[in-house]
């Protein structure tokens, strides 16, 4: 099936569902919802600040690493993930380039909060820094 006719049955599928749930409607009702104010809603709703904890079991999920995750193994896995999801793999201005680009963005977050709590002194000498 060719990709042209298959997001023709896909959005026909969705016109019909949508055209039957509609054609149920009674008219009287759905005038009186559209004369009803819209409350307004904030552009950009602040969402609550997260926990530490939360922020740490976030990351380990990101990472995909359990609790009890040494620095080697963080460092490694943030390594494998970042190389995978390099943005360049993909044609310039694409949708797949910019899922890359914030996997990318949530892959450092997450080696970032993990990595804080190791000595500073560790970090540079595993990662190999010189200051």
């Amino acid at each position: 099936m060719s990709s042209t006719r298959r997001a023709y049955d896909i959005l026909r599928g969705y016109i019909g569902r949508e055209y039957d749930r509609l054609a149920g409607v009674d008219v009287r009702e759905a005038e009186k919802e559209l004369e009803q104010p819209v409350s307004p809603t904030p552009a950009n709703p602040v969402p609550p600040k997260p926990t530490p904890v939360e922020d740490l079991s976030t990351a380990r999920q990101i990472l995909g690493i359990g609790d009890g995750a040494d620095f080697d193994e963080i460092q490694k896995t943030y390594e494998r993930l970042f190389e995978r999801s390099d943005p360049n793999r993909f044609p310039q201005g694409s949708v797949e380039r910019e899922q890359a680009a914030r996997i990318r963005q949530r892959i450092q977050w997450a080696h970032r909060k993990l990595t804080e709590g190791f000595d500073s002194t560790e970090r540079r000498f595993r990662t190999l820094e010189i200051d």
